[in-house]
């Protein structure tokens, strides 16, 4: 049986779908972190340590989170042993987040009405997304499909608001340099996938394996 085991947390309101194409070096078992429903003006840490309750394995355990994932990765390294966390399409400082966060802070955007924000937004979470292919748009449409707005608004705040200086042990951090969200600029990755976009773990998968082939064996 395996004794390493690595877990993956998806991005805001997607699932283990989007790993789907993914694929890791022998020696690991691989598992699913689901989100949680959180509590009304839950702070980050105390969400992260009831999700990293579902971190059951013996053994050293590998997080690779996507985009939000990756930040509920780092906030779980602050509170277990965790032998090595890889970003996906996330950021892992205050220094990195983009300017753009400031101007939704100040006009106070997450405030808006439900139906303002989530309602005929497709297109544009399409663009941002950098999906292309029939296969990609129906996968992002069944996520946005989704009606947990109160899950949803909490996680925007959460990723607004994010302050933290700490850097887990063997960090990964793998982004496109056409990531409309995080744009690279503001960042220092430590592999940069050239012409990919947010959701390369989908769409650009088999370079996303190749570096996974390194940084896990």
């Amino acid at each position: 049986m395996s004794s390493k085991h690595l877990y993956l947390i998806s991005g805001l309101g997607a699932d283990h779908r989007v790993f789907q194409h993914l694929r890791f070096p022998g020696g690991y078992e691989v598992h699913f972190l689901p989100w949680i429903a959180p509590q009304p003006q839950e702070p980050i840490s105390s969400y992260a340590a009831r999700m990293a309750a579902g971190i059951t394995a013996d053994g050293p355990v590998t997080l690779a989170g996507l985009s939000f994932g990756g930040i509920m990765s780092i906030e779980i390294a602050k509170l277990r042993p965790i032998h090595q966390t890889i970003l996906f399409s996330s950021i892992k400082h205050t220094s990195e987040k983009p300017a753009y966060f400031n101007w939704i802070k100040r006009l106070q955007l997450t405030k808006l009405p439900d139906f303002i924000i989530f309602q005929n937004r497709t297109r544009i979470v399409e663009y941002y997304m950098d999906v292309h292919t029939w296969e990609e748009k129906q996968l992002l449409r069944d996520y946005l499909s989704r009606t947990d707005y109160a899950y949803s608004r909490w996680a925007f705040d959460a990723i607004l608001n994010w302050e933290n200086e700490y850097r887990p042990p063997n960090l990964v951090h793998i982004h496109g340099d056409k990531d409309h969200p995080f744009p690279v600029k503001y960042l220092q990755p430590t592999h940069v996938i050239r012409g990919a976009g947010h959701f390369m773990v989908y769409n650009r998968a088999a370079e996303v394996n190749q570096i996974l082939s390194e940084v896990l064996s």
